[in-house]
């Protein structure tokens, strides 16, 4: 009787534990991310920065992640462009299904896509 308990509880078990796994994995790539939008933000807010510049710096924060696939979009568009005192607005999006752990998105709900939003004020010029 309990060999039939054992073999019906586990699997069970096993799904609750890896769903645990899984959602742990995607609020850690939640966070890199964001953690990925503000490193842009931080380059976009500073005096003389460029779109190139702000990119590069989010992906180079991604790749340090292992994020792959990610789009970076600048609001309003180049920093440099942006006169001080109004805000950048940095977004960084990635598909999940390119950054999961298990693979278990046919059995739980999972985001669809990862999504970093920063915004900083553009710093006065020296």
């Amino acid at each position: 009787m309990e060999t039939i308990e054992v073999a019906i509880a586990l699997p069970l078990l096993l799904i609750v534990i890896f769903a645990g796994f899984e959602y742990g994995w995607a609020i850690l790539r939640s966070i890199q991310t964001d953690h990925a939008a503000r490193e842009g933000a931080r380059v976009a807010a500073l005096h003389g920065a460029t779109a190139g510049e702000v990119e590069a710096r989010v992906l180079a924060a991604l790749d340090d992640a292992g994020i792959v696939d990610a789009t970076v979009a600048i609001e309003p568009g180049d920093p440099g462009l942006v006169p001080p005192g109004l805000p950048i607005s940095v977004r960084v999006a990635a598909p999940y299904r390119s950054n999961r752990l298990l693979g278990l998105a046919n059995l739980m709900p999972l985001p669809q896509e990862l999504v970093g939003r920063a915004s900083m004020v553009k710093e006065p010029d020296p």
